[in-house]
């Protein structure tokens, strides 16, 4: 069974064992009672996507994309968002902000609507990218978001998700 929602809420239902894993791209506060078990399950790169529209501005450059475009964006208390508003900050440039989001799924139906340019990972929208519907505009340098399994210890943990777990690709050995 899958469930979405709010981190936080996911985090109770994790701590109540209604849920065994919580997949996030936003790692949960910790401090030294925290139960939470924390496995980095894969790193992406962060690019601009956008409609076939956006082909002749991406042209110009990425510097000039990221100026004129109407961008999509997470929003500012996530760290790919935090990252990208450095990038911004070092080229000097004010981007034109169309909307931001805080879910992957909105920020792509953000993109295939042509509100904008998505500041997304790319993986993200493979079936867009591959059937032609959104483009890679430009990929974002330096810029990466992480995926997260976190769990909490158990005295009978679920067999299937350790399977899972330690089938997942290790993410140190693909560096």
């Amino acid at each position: 069974m899958l469930r979405s929602g709010t981190q936080a809420s996911l985090l109770r239902a994790l701590d109540a064992l209604r849920i065994d894993v919580l997949l996030t791209n936003h790692v949960p506060a910790r401090d030294a009672a925290s139960p939470y078990l924390v496995r980095r399950l894969a790193e992406q790169p962060v690019s601009l996507v956008g409609a076939r529209s956006r082909l002749a501005l991406a042209a110009q450059g990425l510097s000039v994309l990221l100026a004129r475009a109407p961008l999509i964006l997470p929003t500012p208390e996530t760290a790919l968002r935090a990252g990208f508003d450095a990038l911004v900050e070092t080229l000097g440039i004010v981007p034109r902000i169309a909307a931001e989001a805080d879910d992957m799924a909105m920020l792509r139906l953000l993109a295939r609507s042509d509100a904008g340019v998505a500041v997304i990972p790319p993986i993200v929208v493979r079936d867009e990218l591959a059937n032609g519907t959104l483009y890679e505009l430009a990929q974002l340098p330096g810029l990466t978001e992480e995926f997260h399994a976190v769990t909490t210890p158990r005295t009978f943990p679920n067999p299937l998700l350790r399977d899972v777990l330690d089938s997942a690709p290790d993410p140190a050995s693909a560096m």
